[in-house]
């Protein structure tokens, strides 16, 4: 009698793991979290609205991280004169600010959007890139207007914020690595 009770807890068992659902060796793909960026562009004067603009062209690209406007982040501020164009005061950072220059965008030749969206590019996590002037390149620099990362870029923003770990901020850009990055005339791609 004895192996026959055991034998109907076993299976009764088995039937528990069934009806319940038991773990499946296909699990589904682990979800990375989407982290968050605030950044307040209250201080960037007339330009806030391509300040928006610039968060938008990243959020559209990007899966892994998110520019948000709100507080406690990065402060976007607009000034007079500089010794670029812009700067950001680090890479792959969530806490800094971005400093926009009237004078040095206007002089550089670059369209006032590439520029924002350059400095924001930094703030994700992007260094530039050795083609500089390659307009095809919002990292590049260039005396270019368009605004948008290629496919590389934004594929790279992901890598640096789809870890799920800390992203490891740096130091900004020297500033005149950054004139000689944006005042660097279009390079013709093909």
């Amino acid at each position: 009698m004895f192996p026959t009770r055991f034998i109907t807890a076993v299976l009764g068992s088995i039937a528990a793991l069934v009806l319940v659902g038991a773990p499946s060796a296909a699990a589904a793909p682990q979800q990375v979290a989407v982290r968050t960026i605030y950044y307040d562009g209250s201080g960037a004067a007339e330009l806030s609205s391509l300040v928006d603009q610039a968060s938008q062209i990243w959020n559209n690209g990007v899966s892994n991280v998110r520019l948000v406007e709100g507080p406690g982040g990065i402060s976007v501020r607009t000034e007079n004169n500089g010794p670029a164009p812009g700067q950001a005061s680090c890479i792959g950072c969530t806490r800094g600010w971005i400093s926009l220059y009237r004078n040095q965008i206007q002089q550089s030749g670059a369209g006032t959007l590439r520029v924002i969206v350059h400095e924001f590019g930094h703030i994700l996590g992007l260094e530039h890139p050795w083609d500089i002037g390659n307009c095809d390149k919002v990292m590049a620099g260039g005396r270019c207007q368009n605004p948008y990362p290629n496919a590389d870029e934004r594929a790279a923003v992901d890598r640096v914020w789809g870890g799920g770990g800390r992203v490891q901020a740096r130091p900004g850009p020297h500033p005149a690595d950054e004139s000689e990055t944006l005042g660097a005339p279009a390079l013709v791609s093909r």
